[in-house]
């Protein structure tokens, strides 16, 4: 007889411990009808079958008033997100107690699925004044969904607790930047180039001629009005400014001299004359 009862023993813990570590988390959540939506979303995105097979987790749930704007999320970053708010631990009230104002790092399902970046499969919650905040430890990510309460537990198997907000991942639609570095300071602006002329200036510069250019004599008035030309038609006056005033012929005098003095041919036509009249006088006489 002894025979016979080991055997019934032995599949009596069989399955006991199989029911134990086995459950279906959206019956557990269809209880609670605050969590419908979550409860839905969980099955919509296919999580919920990959939740069951787990022998040990706690779930992160939204009510439905605080559920946001999961619901228009595509399937694929839906199924990231609810990723993000399965723990890979037991987690309850009083274990969360014992932590006394520090910050634990709790390893999500999404760690699991080999496209975490940046600790995206990752969450920080910090114990503070007897609340819990939970939030991604993704460098820079905002920590305000705040522990409201246990939903239910089950040790050391599963437990539910909600939380007040969905928590925000950075990055988990794909578009993630290496938030881990630090960001420009504010206070040391790059040093700007020195400002350029506005157009009306540019303008204004153009149009208007430099000192030089002003006070230089035009070109056209020196030749065509000379102030002190003798002679218009002398070669002295020619009107070409880039030529000095000179006459062509080099032997030329210059306009300006005077008559050159007589010749000594000259004198001795004058003194022949006179040498004709005055014999002419002395043969009168």
């Amino acid at each position: 007889m002894s025979r016979t009862i080991v055997p019934l023993i032995c599949s009596f813990l069989l399955l006991a411990a199989s029911s134990a570590s086995a459950f279906n988390i959206t019956k557990i959540l269809g209880q609670y009808p605050d969590y419908s939506t979550f409860n839905e979303l969980l099955s919509k995105s296919g999580l919920a079958s990959v939740v069951n097979n787990r022998g040990t987790i706690t779930l992160l749930a939204i009510p439905n008033g605080a559920i946001g704007d999961l619901t228009s999320k595509s399937e694929d970053v839906l199924k990231r997100v609810l990723a993000t708010h399965v723990v890979l631990d037991y987690y309850d009230p009083m274990k969360l107690q014992r932590m006394k104002d520090k910050t634990a790092k709790m390893t999500t399902m999404y760690q699991q699925s080999g496209k975490a970046q940046y600790d995206q499969g990752f969450l920080n919650v910090t114990a503070k004044d007897g609340s819990f905040i939970f939030g991604s430890a993704v460098k820079g990510a905002q920590r305000d969904s705040k522990l409201d309460k246990s939903v239910m537990n089950q040790p050391y198997n599963i437990s539910i607790l909600s939380l007040s907000q969905p928590i925000v991942t950075p990055g988990l639609d794909g578009t993630l930047e290496p938030v881990s570095a630090p960001p420009p300071k504010a206070n040391s602006p790059p040093s700007a180039p020195p400002p350029a002329e506005s157009p009306e200036e540019e303008e204004e510069e153009a149009k208007s001629p430099s000192e030089e250019e002003t006070e230089a004599p035009s070109p056209s008035e020196d030749g065509d009005s000379p102030a002190s030309s003798p002679d218009a038609d002398s070669p002295a006056s020619s009107p070409d400014a880039d030529f000095p005033a000179t006459s062509p012929d080099a032997d030329s005098p210059p306009a300006d001299a005077q008559s050159p003095p007589p010749s000594s041919a000259g004198k001795l036509k004058v003194s022949f004359g006179l040498f004709v009249v005055l014999a002419s006088m002395v043969a009168a006489y």
